[in-house]
């Protein structure tokens, strides 16, 4: 009795932590280039009971469920839906790569290509962080000038004159990127960053990968879950208030 309290229970913080990354991902919904989270669930070892009696071989009645724990989390890198904008400023990603984004802490890397110009014409982020090119270093537009992206993009105005390639990037093993904020992820691991094959729509973001209605519906569930793992503790609990209460008595 008490070993099937505290399966319910370990089950219950694994839906509590689902829930949390559920909730995210629904907060997210509308971030650009926003990737949800998935989680994996795995088992504790099973335990073996046996029946033992004295003169007598042990009987093995079964195997015993020891409750769960969440293996890990990790980012589904599926292609959001494009929107379009017409903002010569917006660019999106077709495939898998990153933007390069330099940060007071080094290079980070983003899908969101939600892009502006700062003071001294350069090409930032929303929140003033500088987009790198191909070469590392930041991009410079020519005022009051207008420009198209090709889709490997190279940046050429319209006197003619060509500026930086937009850098992107890609990586071998992208569960070793991490989310710090900022719709920014960071390496993590000894892993380099590789050429992107990708492609570069101008005018367009990407949207977030986050289905709404899929990610309702496994929050419902998830809840159930919970409520039900609720109910078989208060059930337990109720058991052994009458073994200790009534039965001890008798």
């Amino acid at each position: 009795m008490i070993r099937g309290l505290y399966t319910a229970a370990s089950s219950m913080g694994v839906l509590e932590k689902k829930t949390n990354i559920r909730s995210n991902n629904l907060a997210n919904v509308n971030t650009n280039g926003f990737k949800k989270s998935e989680a994996i669930t795995a088992s504790f070892p099973e335990m073996l009971l046996s029946k033992i009696e004295a003169d007598k071989a042990d009987q093995q009645i079964g195997s015993l469920a020891t409750g769960a724990y969440l293996e890990r989390s990790f980012k589904d890198m599926s292609q959001g839906d494009f929107k379009r904008t017409d903002n010569a400023l917006d660019f999106a990603i077709e495939g898998s790569g990153f933007f390069v984004i330099e940060t007071e802490n080094g290079e980070k890397y983003s899908r969101d290509g939600n892009f502006t110009i700062n003071a001294d014409s350069e090409l930032i982020t929303q929140s003033g962080n500088n987009v790198l090119d191909s070469n590392g270093n930041r991009i410079q537009i020519i005022p009051d000038q207008d420009f198209r992206v090709s889709a490997e993009g190279q940046i050429t105005f319209n006197n003619g004159l060509q500026g930086a390639q937009i850098g992107l990037v890609d990586f071998e093993n992208e569960a070793e990127l991490a989310q710090t904020g900022d719709n920014l992820y960071e390496l993590q691991g000894e892993t380099e960053p590789i050429a992107s094959q990708a492609g570069i729509a101008q005018g367009y973001v990407e949207g977030s990968n986050v289905q709404i209605v899929e990610e309702m519906a496994k929050m419902i569930k998830t809840t159930r879950h919970y409520e039900s793992n609720q109910k078989v503790i208060s059930s337990i609990d109720e058991s052994l208030n009458k073994v200790i209460n009534e039965v001890g008595r008798a």
